[in-house]
């Protein structure tokens, strides 16, 4: 319960802290908006996903990668989507 009360407390002042830096925010230095999770040590924190081809990858993993760039006669754009139609609704 005490936990509780805790992280209501950093919700209530990261939002004031949030508000505060919004108003004081220059904007020309800073483009992105603060939100009340920037202060909050309680709120959770999304990882950042790298981004990368599959060449670096590749690379990193030291495995050799070279491009397919030939197409199969066989595969035409009907057979790339299984399912050209949309399923009939089922009733209950």
């Amino acid at each position: 319960m005490a936990e509780a009360k805790r992280q209501h407390d950093w919700n209530v002042a990261s939002t004031i802290m949030a508000l505060m830096a919004e108003m004081n925010r220059d904007r020309k230095r800073r483009r992105k908006p603060f939100k009340p999770d920037d202060f909050n040590p309680y709120a959770e924190q999304k990882s950042i996903v790298a981004k990368g081809t599959v060449e670096q990858a590749a690379t990193m993993l030291g495995a050799a990668y070279t491009r397919n760039t030939q197409v199969s006669p066989l595969k035409s754009q009907a057979s790339l989507c299984p399912k050209s139609e949309p399923e009939e609704p089922t009733s209950s």
